[in-house]
């Protein structure tokens, strides 16, 4: 009977994955079928199913969800007050006539930007300023997209309200995900930078230098309104206050600080309005997010129920390997499958498999850093990503294309992400 129950949750993710993967069904409504009929597949009744997966799921993310509503806030008052394309001007004025120095500084400044925004709207804002720029000293479109990918991929490393929704996923401290994320977004930044290298060591790009030209690109915002995207991060990492509260604290430091001298203290009201809207459409940017968490919520629900991961333990713990040099390489080598909504993927199906393996007793620190080392590869590699899927079309290149071009430095990272999830947490 456990066997029969283990074959019935196995084949939910087998059908419910595939629809998702192959975009038969919305995302959402595959992740909420799945756990649907993962909790029938183990034997929970429909009551149990409507009361504990349904109804207990939809909030079993609620402090990732706010968080996400939060830096979205931030992320449109960013993008309103002209604080990320100042961002992403003023780095292009740093680099002056080096293509390396361009470049790296452009990188930088995404990086820095990613940080905070959320959302399409603001990716473009940035993209629109960045590709022109990497295109005008001679790279090729699929590489300015592959520079700009890469960069956000390892800002958003550093997003307090991502930080949040990894630590909600198996309820691991928020310490444990910053000690992993700030060494390997580390790592993705050096990657980044030799990939960017690299590239400026074509002759062609050196040839166009002296068509660059940066002299039109002046910046309005005020410089220290700029910093105002990783003031989040900061008190953070230094333990200063929780992330919403660090949220707050950057939300009013860009919306006071963003307009000309004390103009935001002494237009009070002007101020607080511009609070408020940006609060409105920072929550419209992530609500496609918080539609995801609410049925990842009940997935969660699903796999952690006793039935479900008692069922389960028995096979699981016959594939994942004892030794931790035996785990990481496994890992390592899966990563790419986080791509095309695969099963390495958080957002998706991977928030069910990770579900199991913390339910069943593997150190769920470790787990999670490892499905969170897989979105190395998703973030800035996934076709299926919006932002993917608009830069290729904006570059007029094939979204495929560039996630071949950066698919050996990104599964770098994700190979790194997981080494270091093992050191940390699996040693």
């Amino acid at each position: 009977m456990v066997e029969l129950a283990a074959v019935g949750i196995i084949v939910a993710f087998i059908i419910f994955g595939s629809m998702m993967m192959f975009e038969v069904v919305p995302t959402f409504i595959a992740l909420g079928g799945m756990a649907i009929a993962i909790g029938f597949a183990g034997g929970l009744g429909p009551q149990t199913i409507l009361q504990d997966i349904v109804a207990g799921g939809s909030t079993r993310l609620a402090s990732a969800m706010i968080a996400a509503a939060f830096g979205g806030t931030l992320g449109v008052l960013a993008e309103k007050q002209g604080i990320l394309e100042d961002i992403v001007k003023s780095a292009a004025e740093l680099g002056g006539d080096s293509p390396l120095v361009m470049a790296a500084a452009l990188y930088t400044a995404v990086v820095i930007a990613s940080t905070s925004i959320s959302g399409l709207g603001a990716f473009i804002l940035m993209a629109t300023i960045v590709f022109p720029i990497l295109v005008s000293v001679g790279f090729t479109q699929k590489i300015a997209g592959a520079i700009t990918l890469l960069a956000y991929g390892n800002g958003v490393m550093l997003n307090p309200s991502n930080w949040v929704f990894y630590q909600e996923v198996t309820g691991i401290a928020l310490d444990s995900v910053i000690n992993w994320a700030l060494p390997v977004a580390g790592l993705a930044y050096v990657v980044g930078i030799i990939y960017v290298f690299l590239k400026v060591r074509n002759t062609e790009i050196q040839a166009t230098l002296a068509e660059t030209d940066t002299s039109g690109m002046s910046t309005s915002v005020p410089k220290y309104a700029l910093i105002a995207p990783v003031i989040p991060v900061g008190l953070v990492v230094f333990d200063i206050m929780n992330v919403y509260a660090a949220f707050i604290v950057g939300i009013v430091y860009a919306a006071v600080f963003s307009q000309p001298g004390l103009e935001g203290i002494k237009n009070l009201g002007g101020t607080l309005n511009l609070i408020t809207q940006s609060f409105h459409d920072g929550i419209k940017q992530v609500a496609p997010a918080i539609a995801l968490m609410v049925a990842i919520g009940w997935l969660l629900k699903a796999v952690f129920a006793d039935p479900i991961s008692s069922t389960m333990e028995p096979l699981l713990m016959q594939i994942i390997p004892e030794s931790m040099v035996l785990y990481a390489i496994m890992f390592s080598v899966l990563a790419p499958l986080a791509l095309y909504r695969g099963p390495m993927n958080i957002w998706g199906l991977g928030s069910g498999i990770i579900g199991v393996l913390a339910a069943i007793g593997i150190n769920p620190q470790l787990i999670t850093t490892t499905a969170i080392s897989a979105l190395r590869v998703q973030a800035p590699g996934d076709p299926t990503n919006t932002h993917n899927a608009w830069a290729a079309e904006e570059l007029e290149v094939s979204v495929n294309s560039i996630t071949k071009e950066i698919l050996p430095f990104i599964w770098v990272i994700a190979a790194g992400g997981v080494v270091t999830s093992v050191y940390l947490f699996g040693l």
